[in-house]
């Protein structure tokens, strides 16, 4: 049997009077995401289908107004299930951003806050979310789309505002790893110098790596190049440029891993510059 192709419909926007967070829309059709990671929060409210996903060591499936909590750094994958169309809205605050909006409404938030919930059951949270994303779809005023995000974002911190600290990562040498490649990124880096940082050997080193991180030293390598490309696209550099200066041999490198994780291609990431409308219905 032949298999289906993957399908997606992807929208992006955002706006400095939401304190510049990317909001995004998806509509997938037999199409999955791979492990991977951010750098900043992933919040996420099915409206359509199922989310079938894995997130720091555990499997989890998201229906219909179910919401979705990923902190920063832990590893999950997504997929669709079946012959079934999925179809959410997600926002992705940075830990910086999150302040902001916490310092914004009075409330006081750990600078490491960490969601303890990955999967959450309907509640008056997605309601408010659903309006949220009504919201900016419409292009509501300005005015309307703030107060909005603050009902929302103040019914999140109070849900969530259980603070801890993030996971803690028990083995010293993987901290050590991951140090490593945050400050080498953009640069070749050999298992070698890996295994010489830590006196392990270049195999045992990967399953190491992998079985605490959840993904491999070069995949984990990969997510940060492009995690920092998108960043600069946000700052007007051209996609080559931005493929360069985080490391990719080339765009269409930088274009593949962009597509593997996101969902979408850079010059699409790139019209979220200011307030995109989207396409998508409610």
């Amino acid at each position: 049997m032949k298999a289906q192709t993957p399908t997606t419909e992807f929208s992006l926007w955002r706006s400095e009077h939401l304190y510049n967070i990317d909001f995004a829309g998806y509509t997938l059709s037999h199409h999955s995401f791979p492990r991977h990671f951010h750098d900043h929060y992933v919040i996420e409210l099915v409206v359509k289908g199922a989310d079938s996903f894995y997130c720091d060591g555990k499997s989890y499936t998201a229906y219909n107004n179910q919401l979705v909590l990923i902190n920063p750094g832990e590893v999950h994958t997504g997929s669709t299930i079946a012959d079934t169309s999925l179809r959410y809205f997600s926002l992705y605050p940075d830990k910086k951003a999150l302040q902001q909006v916490a310092g914004a409404l009075d409330i006081t938030v750990s600078p490491d806050l960490n969601f303890h919930q990955c999967l959450h059951e309907p509640s008056s949270l997605t309601h408010k979310l659903t309006a949220l994303f009504h919201s900016l779809h419409t292009n509501d005023d300005t005015l309307q789309q703030q107060e909005i995000f603050f009902d929302c974002m103040q019914a999140l911190l109070q849900q969530a505002g259980k603070t801890t600290t993030e996971p803690d990562r028990t083995d010293t040498r993987i901290k050590l790893l991951t140090d490593f490649i945050h400050s080498h990124f953009k640069e070749e880096i050999s298992l070698q110098q890996m295994a010489g940082l830590v006196n392990l050997n270049p195999f045992h080193l990967v399953r190491l790596f992998k079985k605490t991180i959840g993904v491999s030293p070069y995949d984990y390598l990969l997510i940060l190049r492009t995690e920092y490309a998108k960043q600069l696209l946000r700052k007007d550099y051209k996609v080559q440029d931005a493929a360069q200066q985080a490391g990719f041999y080339d765009t269409s490198h930088f274009n593949r891993s962009l597509r593997k994780i996101a969902g979408t291609s850079p010059r699409s990431f790139l019209l979220s510059k200011g307030q995109y409308r989207t396409t998508f219905g409610r």
